[in-house]
């Protein structure tokens, strides 16, 4: 590991005379493979030039849920130690008791924009927040200067839509403040042009911190026409087909050793060549709308860097770009004739259009379920919300000045790395006792190849998912219904695909970290949940009961005009016989 001295050092030769600009764009579910730079099939030429002129993490870790993983890059801290241990949609009873699970920060919380505030940054945020309680943790509280945020895990990219049914509308505040959103909203175009606005209104003289926070693409996965057809006949071939494309791409790419085996599908999972060409044809088009909202994000990524380097700004200004956790494997259809009625009912109550002509547009809702978020997450296993590769490990870029053009990085990088690294960057002093993650500015800055040494650890949890890292070595529990709750080991130096569990021959070790995430576990505040208390089967005891107090009038309603239709048709019957037996 590097020296204070050297840390010192690196953050010294970053920050120089003149403190550079901050800019973090956080993508939504995007997966391991989804940008053009990580083997994806969507055009992502501007954040591909990044990556090529700066740093390229191969090993990045985040977190299953996305609150979590907001909270854990704006603070530095895990989790559970800012009161985040889960979403606001999966707290169980038994959680809502512990502090870990409070869903409301401390009034003192310290982030990453209060810290650059106090050192004399202009502080800027845009886009998603949601982090915890709908409305308790605004950014204007916590060391924002300004901020235009939707407070909710996700929402229409058009309008005020939720996207899970029975839910409210979803809530805009600027400056803490509820606002409405604008007739010509759309999130990419209209979150970049509320940044440029911002750094345009501000010191010229001071350094900025600006958060860009794309709802792209997160359910409902939505895109202008344009962008959409550019992918007509990509994803013909299937997500089978593109599975082992991503696998071979990111192998010949260098993001995974060449040993990287491929875990078979859950079984749950439908075989493209069982679906009727309809049916291929619907979902290909779904994967074409996620493709065509990265690409229009990066367009619109690409008109903040434009304006930045004719205003003179870009030159000074560290980029990042990420995303909070791995694929969302979400539906709109539970492929049950009874469940999916009520689904179209329930859509038709809330104004959506989830014909497939309507994919991406207005007042659509679509997703790319289970099988898409394969490929996306190729070559790993599951998705979002598992503790899996697939789940944790996503792409992240850092470009700007001091930074090397290193190509891919192998170093180990968990989301708090990123607090004390631009703080380090911008050379602001912290506390390292006070922050769960730590600088990665050697490994930036070219000095080390490690950002971590092969003792070196750190743990992740949320709703039974977990895991512990350290070096090549990963403990791993993944959550029912796609887990099976049982802990295992794996070598991801040869397996990062997770196909091979090797606790069996190296008990000593497993012994060891699971001993290890023990005690993570309660430093943290963990509540270790039983195997049945799964994240999605709390979310759809929410949705129920939200549901049904929404809509329990048309429930009612249509038990009433089933019941006379009942009694009716007796009656018809009852006529009829006597009819005939006269």
């Amino acid at each position: 590991m590097a020296s204070a001295a050297s840390v010192l050092a690196a953050s010294s030769a970053l920050a120089q005379e003149t403190s550079p600009n901050i800019l973090v764009v956080l993508f939504d579910d995007v997966g391991f493979t989804g940008f053009g730079a990580y083997g994806g099939d969507a055009q992502t030429p501007r954040i591909d030039a990044l990556a090529q002129s700066g740093a390229l993490f191969s090993r990045y870790y985040t977190s299953p849920f996305c609150g979590p993983s907001r909270a854990m890059l704006m603070t530095g801290q895990d989790n559970h130690q800012t009161g985040m241990g889960t979403l606001v949609e999966t707290v169980t009873p038994g959680q809502r008791e512990l502090p870990g699970y409070s869903m409301i920060w401390d009034e003192g919380q310290e982030t990453i924009a209060s810290r650059l505030s106090q050192a004399g940054y202009r502080t800027y945020v845009s886009g998603k927040w949601g982090i915890g309680a709908k409305g308790a943790n605004l950014p204007n509280r916590f060391g924002f200067d300004r901020s235009y945020v939707m407070d909710s895990t996700g929402g229409s990219n058009y309008d005020h839509s939720h996207y899970l049914p029975g839910y409210p509308d979803v809530s805009w505040y600027e400056d803490g403040e509820p606002v409405r959103l604008p007739e010509d909203f759309y999130s990419s175009r209209s979150l970049v042009d509320q940044m440029i606005g911002y750094i345009d209104g501000g010191d010229p003289d001071q350094p900025f911190f600006g958060f860009l926070s794309l709802q792209a693409v997160h359910i409902p996965v939505q895109a202008p026409l344009e962008f959409i057809e550019r992918y007509d006949g990509v994803f013909d071939a299937g997500w089978d087909v593109m599975r082992e494309e991503r696998w071979r791409r990111a192998i010949d790419l260098g993001l995974v050793p060449d040993t990287t085996t491929l875990a078979p599908v859950h079984e749950d999972h439908r075989a493209w060549d069982d679906l009727t060409p309809e049916e291929q044809q619907i979902a290909a088009r779904e994967m074409q709308v996620n493709a065509g909202m990265l690409e229009a994000a990066d367009y619109h990524i690409g008109r903040l860097l434009d304006h930045l380097e004719e205003t003179g700004q870009l030159e000074n200004t560290i980029v990042v770009v990420t995303s909070d956790n791995g694929p969302e494997a979400g539906v709109t259809h539970l492929d049950n004739p009874i469940a999916d009625l009520a689904l179209d009912g329930i859509h038709l109550l809330e104004g959506y259009d989830t014909s497939p002509d309507n994919m991406g547009l207005p007042g659509s809702l679509t997703a790319i379920g289970p099988e898409w978020a394969s490929v996306s997450a190729s070559p790993f296993n599951l998705y979002k919300f598992y503790s899996s590769e697939g789940g944790l490990r996503v792409p992240l870029v850092i470009d700007g000045p001091g930074i090397e053009a290193s190509g891919v990085q192998e170093g180990i990088v968990h989301v708090t790395d990123l607090m004390p690294t631009l703080l380090d960057a911008a050379g602001v002093a912290y506390d390292p006792g006070a922050i769960y993650g730590q600088s990665m500015m050697p490994l930036l800055s070219g000095e080390t190849d490690e950002a971590r040494g092969p003792e070196d650890s750190f743990g992740v949890e949320v709703s039974g998912n977990a895991a512990l890292y350290r070096g090549n070595w990963k403990l791993v529990r993944t959550a029912l219904p796609r887990g099976d709750f049982t802990w295992r080991l794996f070598d991801l130096s040869v397996d990062p695909g997770e196909t091979t569990d090797v606790a069996d021959e190296q008990p000593e070790l497993f012994a060891e970290m699971r001993a290890e995430y023990d005690a993570y576990s309660e430093e943290t505040g963990v509540l270790d949940l039983s195997r049945e208390d799964y994240a999605e089967k709390q979310l759809f005891a929410n949705l129920v009961e939200r549901t049904i107090g929404t809509y329990w009038p048309y429930l009612a309603g249509l038990l009433l005009l089933l019941l006379l239709s009942i009694v009716a048709l007796y009656r018809l019957f009852r006529l009829m016989t006597r009819r005939r037996a006269a």
